[in-house]
């Protein structure tokens, strides 16, 4: 399959599940008449955010998927991937993730939607990233830590902590 095909397809995976699946599920207390929205600018927030985080998950991941990584398991691939959305925030795919997870807090009037944008803060800060973080180290060594140093990990134009290796 395609990078393009892998991305595309590992997007729609994301999507149903942080923007469709567990937003349904915590909202599956309310009203039989659906689920209340907020005003709407808010949902118009949430659709955009929705899409922005689909953005980032989609062409991060092609770039990806394009040099032979894997996209659903976290493992380092053949190479260092340093340039494109990767050469401006190190995690674009994570916070992709989080941004769709936080699209139904912002658009739905339910109370515990909050918890879904959490979860995948500490998911992929406590969990995913620091493990990832071992395994590149593992394989790529100096080249890691350079890169480490020179790219932020969740926000693009910050500088990276350069005390940590």
């Amino acid at each position: 399959m395609s990078g393009s095909r892998r991305a595309i397809g590992y997007t729609v995976f994301v999507v149903a599940l942080w923007g469709g699946v567990f937003p349904t599920v915590l909202a599956a207390d309310a009203p039989a008449s659906g689920v209340p929205l907020r005003p709407w600018p808010l949902v118009a927030l949430g659709v955009l955010l929705l899409f922005l985080g689909s953005v980032l998950v989609r062409f991060p991941a092609q770039e990806l998927a394009d040099r032979g990584i894997g996209l659903l398991l976290v493992r380092p691939g053949p190479v260092l991937v340093t340039d494109g959305w990767h050469g401006r925030i190190r995690n674009p795919m994570d916070v992709g993730v989080i941004i769709i997870a936080a699209a139904s807090w912002v658009a739905l009037d339910v109370g515990i939607m909050w918890v879904i944008p959490a979860a995948a803060l500490v998911y992929y800060a406590a969990a995913v990233g620091p493990y990832e973080d071992r395994l590149l180290l593992e394989q790529f060594g100096d080249e890691f830590r350079a890169y480490k140093r020179a790219v932020p990990k969740w926000v693009p134009f910050t500088r990276p902590d350069r005390t940590r290796s």
